[in-house]
């Protein structure tokens, strides 16, 4: 991320002076969590901290680059769970990591408290890699004060944020799929790849790190972080009902898999070279539940002569599913389907 590239560099060159630490260090933060298993696998409400203390150094925390200038402060002034979180402002760019967060799929929490006057702009940045500039940055969203929201730094997805109180954000992210949901107050505001996920791309299907950056805001609060894991995700399976004909085409979606399908876009298209209106026809079923099957009808058709129809469907899950038969047109009629 450019921006953050240029503010990393100031830190740096402010704090070059003050303390000087190897790479190596770095890397030894990081904590090794073992193969992946069902339920909490890292948590973190900094009350074991004394308030006031740098979170530097404590619970495998350290300042991005190792820079004691971008060092936080342990703080009571708010609390998700007593007594205390950690705030970030300005300068701060605080890192923690972790190891073999790479299977199934898991979860990242963090409860956040934006005050009434905050200003500014503030970030979440997951990373599948920490590795100073050669990072790989697989979310950017942050706080931004000049719209009251938070924002997905690499789309123009967006959400309202709580202020003057708690809110959770919540990131679902499976590495079977390469995909990431992520939640503020059990609300979906954005979806997308995880490896691709930012401008930058390359991604490995890892959770490495979490970046908690200051950018330019006053001060935002953060208290019980989490990673979680899970088992292989619960997806949703598409399936394409028997195509008819008649006065028009109709279909139809069914989910016969084990997980809810959202976002599922359809298309009935047909490649007749004598279809002059109804060539193509799309919709979206907002959410697909378990064992459910939605109506799909194509717009007015006219034309003659042999056609093919072809219905597919994909959801946000990152499922499909087609079916194609072939058909005359008479008209607005649609004749022998088969």
């Amino acid at each position: 991320m450019k921006k953050k590239a240029i503010v990393i560099g100031l830190i740096f060159l402010l704090g070059a002076s003050v303390f000087t630490i190897t790479a190596s260090a770095q890397t030894s933060q990081k904590d090794s969590i073992g193969t992946l298993s069902k339920g909490a696998i890292w948590s973190e409400n900094f009350d074991s901290y004394s308030a006031g203390s740098l979170l530097g150094g404590q619970g495998g925390w350290f300042p991005w680059g190792d820079n004691p200038a971008a060092d936080a402060n342990v703080t009571s002034v708010q609390s998700h769970s007593s007594a205390n979180s950690v705030e970030i402002k300005g300068n701060c760019d605080m890192v923690h990591r972790w190891e073999n967060v790479n299977t199934g799929n898991c979860t990242f929490r963090a409860w956040t408290y934006v005050p009434s006057d905050f200003q500014g702009s503030i970030y979440i940045i997951l990373l599948s890699l920490y590795n100073g500039d050669g990072s790989k940055w697989d979310l950017q969203i942050h706080f931004n004060s000049d719209t009251f929201l938070l924002e997905d730094y690499d789309s123009v997805n967006s959400t309202p944020y709580v202020i003057d109180g708690w809110g959770e954000v919540r990131v679902e992210i499976d590495f079977i799929n390469d995909w990431q949901k992520v939640y503020y107050n059990d609300v979906l505001w954005l979806s997308k790849s995880w490896t691709q996920g930012t401008s930058s791309g390359g991604g490995v299907l890892a959770l490495d790190a979490v970046d908690l950056w200051g950018e330019s805001g006053t001060a935002i609060y953060y208290d019980d972080l989490s990673v979680w894991a899970a088992e292989a995700p619960v997806l949703p399976e598409l399936e394409i009902g028997s195509i008819t004909g008649g006065f028009g085409v109709k279909a139809s979606v069914k989910n016969t898999g084990e997980g809810d399908a959202t976002n599922v876009s359809w298309t009935i298209a047909l490649d007749g070279k004598l279809v002059f209106l109804g060539k193509s026809s799309i919709g979206t079923i907002p959410s697909l539940a378990v064992a459910g099957e939605e109506p799909i009808k194509a717009n007015f058709i006219l034309g003659f002569g042999k056609t093919n129809i072809v219905v597919s469907a994909t959801c946000d899950e990152g499922v499909t599913a087609e079916l194609t038969k072939s058909a005359f047109v008479l008209g607005p009629l649609v004749l022998g389907v088969k």
